[in-house]
C-alpha cells in the first residue's frame, strides 16, 4: 500500500511504516536543516519541500494512507499552549484539508498529549467534526513510548481514521508485557567520548560514531528546578526538540534537591554532567545507528530527533493498520503471531457487577492524622487530577476522587489503602487515606452534570504532607492511573535527602 507523508521530520514513523511493508511514495517537510537528512535516509522517497499552505491534492500523488504529526508546539507545555490560536496550530487544518482532497482509505496523526487538555477542548472537538465530516470513522488513544520497548517514558495521541465507506477496522496496539528497557541496556555500549559543541558549527563526522555529539549550552532556571537524570536501570526522560533540554547522561547522580523550584549539581561530581548526545537520544528513540542525521548546528540534530516519532512505536502502529488491511496486504508469520498483553480496561459498569458494595471499606482502621510511620506494604493508588480540583488538594480539602467511565483492569482495588494525587507537569506530595473506595455516579459528585453514568468512588482523608515539595515518580502510568505499594514508591522515587 502507498502512503503519502506530511509533516515528515526526519522520517521516524515513516521508518516504522516502510519497516512494516507500506511504501512511502511522497513526503513533504517544509524546515530546509532536515531535507539532506531525510533524502539520504529514505532514497526511495520522493521529498517535497513545499509550504503545505500552499499545496492541493493535484500537488500530491493518488494514495492508500496519509501519515504525519502537525506541529506540536502549539499544545505542547514547553511552549505558550495558543493552540489553534498559534499558526502552527492551524497546520493542523493544512493536515485535515489535503486528507479531505486525497481521500485515502486512511490517515494517522500524531501530536503531543496536550491537545487533549480542557484548555483546547473546543479546538479539539473542532477537528473530530471536520475529520469526521471528510468521511472518517475516527479513533484516537494515548500511548506511551515506555509500553513498547522503548526506553523512554513519552506519551504521545494518535488519531486514526479509517474511511467510512470501508469495513476495515483498527484497533490500536496493545501494550508489550515485558520489563522496560532501561538506558543501560539502549546506550551502555556508547563509551566513546563524544564532542562538545556550544554555538560553533559540527565539522565533519564523529571518527568512531555517527552523530556522537553534545550541546554544552547553558541550563535555564526551568531546567534545573527538576532533576534531570535518570539512572542506568530506569528507562529514559521524554526526548526533547530543543538541546538545552536533552536530559542528562545517566553516569551523573541525582540532582540535588535544594527547593520545589531548584536542584544543583552534586558537589563533587560536576564533572559527570553531560546531555545525552544526538547519537544517544536517537538510540533512545530506536533509530537504528547506521541512521545519519545530518547538521552543521548541532542543535538541529537534537531537534530532528526529539521531533520524530520513534520507529519502534511507529512500526506497531503501521502492524495494526497492515493487519485492519490484511485482504491487501501480506502479513508475515511474525506480524501474525504479534499478540501483545496490555493493561486493559473495563467499564466501571463491569466493576459494579463485580463489587454490587463497596469495594474497599477502610474506615474502621485504627487512624490518626499525625501517623509517623508508613505501612510500606500497603498498596497507593496514583492518579492524575484534573486542572479544576487541583485546589482542592493543594489546601487539603479533598473528600472524594472519582475516575472516568473505565478503569485499568490491573489495579488491586481490594487492596488500595492510600491514594496519592498527581499534579500534572510537578509529582507527588501528598497523602491520603483511602476510607471507602465504591461504584457511584458522575452526577453524585457534580449535581449539576446532567451525565449519570458509573464511576468508580474514592472518599478519601487528608494524612499528611509526605514530601517537602513535589517529587516526580518514575512510574509508567497507562493513561492516568497506576498502583505501587508504599515500599515501591519510594525506592523509585529516590529519595534525594543527600547525594
Amino acid at each position: 500500500m502507498n502512503i503519502v507523508s506530511l509533516f515528515a521530520g526526519c522520517g521516524g514513523l515513516d521508518l516504522g511504516f516502510e519497516k512494516a511493508g507500506f511504501n512511502i511514495v511522497w513526503a513533504n517537510e517544509f524546515d530546509n536543516a532536515i531535507h539532506a537528512t531525510y533524502r539520504l535516509n529514505h532514497p526511495h522517497t520522493i521529498l517535497n519541500t513545499s509550504d503545505i499552505r500552499s499545496l492541493t491534492g493535484e500537488d500530491i500523488p493518488d494514495c492508500d494512507g496519509i501519515i504525519g504529526g502537525p506541529p506540536c508546539q502549539a499544545w505542547s507545555e514547553g511552549g505558550k499552549r495558543l493552540g489553534i490560536e498559534d499558526p502552527r496550530g492551524q497546520l493542523f487544518l493544512d493536515y485535515i484539508r489535503i486528507v479531505k482532497d486525497k481521500k485515502p482509505k486512511f490517515f494517522v496523526i500524531e501530536n503531543v498529549q496536550g491537545i487533549l487538555d480542557e484548555k483546547h477542548k473546543e479546538s479539539l472537538e473542532s477537528f473530530m467534526k471536520f475529520l469526521r465530516d471528510a468521511g472518517y470513522n475516527i479513533t484516537y488513544e494515548l500511548l506511551n513510548a515506555a509500553d513498547y520497548k522503548i526506553p523512554q517514558d513519552r506519551f504521545r495521541v494518535f488519531f486514526v481514521g479509517i474511511r467510512n465507506d470501508l469495513t476495515n477496522k483498527y484497533t490500536f496496539p496493545n501494550a508489550v508485557n515485558t520489563e522496560p528497557i532501561t538506558l543501560k541496556q539502549a546506550i551502555g555500549d556508547i563509551v566513546e567520548t563524544p564532542r562538545f559543541y556550544a554555538d560553533d558549527l559540527v565539522d565533519g563526522d564523529h571518527p568512531q560514531r555517527l552523530n556522537h555529539d553534545v550541546y554544552t549550552g547553558s541550563y535555564d532556571a526551568k531546567y534545573m528546578a527538576r532533576n534531570r537524570v535518570r539512572s542506568w536501570d530506569e528507562t529514559s526522560f521524554t526526548m526533547q526538540a530543543q538541546a538545552r533540554n536533552a536530559p542528562q547522561h545517566p553516569q551523573a547522580p541525582k540532582m540535588t534537591y535544594i527547593s520545589s523550584s531548584q536542584r544543583i549539581f552534586a558537589k563533587g561530581y560536576e564533572h559527570l554532567y553531560r546531555r545525552l548526545s544526538v547519537r544517544e537520544c536517537a538510540r533512545i528513540q530506536t533509530f537504528p545507528d547506521n541512521f545519519k542525521f545530518i547538521y552543521q548546528d548541532v542543535k538541529d540534530g537534537y531537534k530532528m530527533v526529539g521531533n520524530a516519532v520513534p520507529p519502534r512505536l511507529a512500526w506497531y502502529l503501521a502492524i495494526q493498520m497492515k493487519k485492519a488491511f490484511a485482504d491487501q496486504m501480506t502479513i508475515s508469520k511474525e506480524e501474525k503471531s504479534q499478540v501483545q498483553q496490555t493493561i486493559k480496561q473495563v467499564p466501571i459498569i463491569k466493576i459494579a457487577e463485580q463489587y454490587p458494595k463497596h469495594i474497599v471499606n477502610n474506615i474502621n482502621l485504627a487512624f490518626v492524622k499525625d501517623i509517623t510511620g508508613l505501612e510500606l506494604d500497603k498498596r497507593v493508588l496514583i492518579s492524575l487530577v484534573k486542572p479544576d480540583n487541583v485546589e482542592h488538594y493543594i489546601d487539603h480539602s479533598a473528600k472524594i476522587y472519582y475516575t472516568g467511565k473505565r478503569f485499568p483492569t490491573t489495579v488491586a482495588l481490594n487492596k488500595l489503602y492510600y491514594f496519592m494525587p498527581y499534579i500534572k507537569g510537578q509529582g507527588v506530595r501528598d497523602l491520603y487515606l483511602i476510607k471507602i473506595a465504591r461504584v457511584g455516579t458522575k452526577q453524585e459528585v457534580h449535581p449539576e452534570c446532567e451525565d449519570n453514568d458509573f464511576r468508580l468512588v474514592f472518599e478519601i482523608q487528608y494524612v499528611k504532607q509526605l514530601f517537602e515539595g513535589y517529587r516526580p515518580v518514575h512510574l509508567n502510568i497507562w493513561r492516568t492511573f497506576t498502583d505501587t505499594t508504599m515500599e515501591s514508591l519510594l525506592k523509585m522515587n529516590e529519595i534525594e535527602d543527600v547525594v
